[in-house]
């Protein structure tokens, strides 16, 4: 990771950043999420049915100065599977409390999540296992509007 990367696990170092602060007074929401890009990768391809699969997620602020992503709950970000949020189609509840997301100027936040190749379901006691074939594995901000998200493909046979 260059200098400029979080060295936190997460990648998600929330120190207070007072320019930032100050810049969230002046800079719009519409350029700041423009600002973030997103991207999500898997460390392979193709997969054996119940192997877990490391997902990859990357922010990063374009701009030579700081950016305040705000968000109108708790969640910062997320992923899913085929749309499903964590791979669940159980409903999460987060307080209406919104956040913000801090970056530096150029800052990149990177994190990595498992998913275990199944998926929870709500009406059974136990999660299922994913069948053979293409599944759309996306990341996102958890933005009011326009969600920065990138999204890849894996296959599982």
């Amino acid at each position: 990771m260059s200098g400029t990367d979080s060295d936190d696990q997460l990648g998600f170092d929330q120190n207070v950043d007072y320019l930032g602060r100050a810049l969230r007074a002046i800079v719009p929401q519409w350029v700041t999420r423009r600002s973030i890009t997103v991207s999500v990768s898997t460390d392979k391809s193709r997969y054996e049915v119940g192997d877990e699969i490391r997902i990859t997620v990357t922010f990063e602020n374009r701009l030579p100065i700081p950016m305040v992503v705000e968000t109108p709950r708790q969640r910062l970000w997320g992923w899913d599977v085929n749309g499903e949020l964590e791979a669940s189609d159980e409903a999460y509840y987060l307080r209406d409390q919104p956040n913000v997301f801090y970056f530096r100027a150029r800052e990149r936040k990177l994190t990595q999540v498992l998913w275990d190749g199944r998926f929870e379901r709500r009406d059974e006691s136990s999660r299922i296992p994913a069948d053979s074939g293409e599944y759309t594995i996306g990341a996102y901000l958890a933005t009011e509007d326009e969600k920065p998200r990138d999204e890849t493909t894996v296959v599982l046979r």
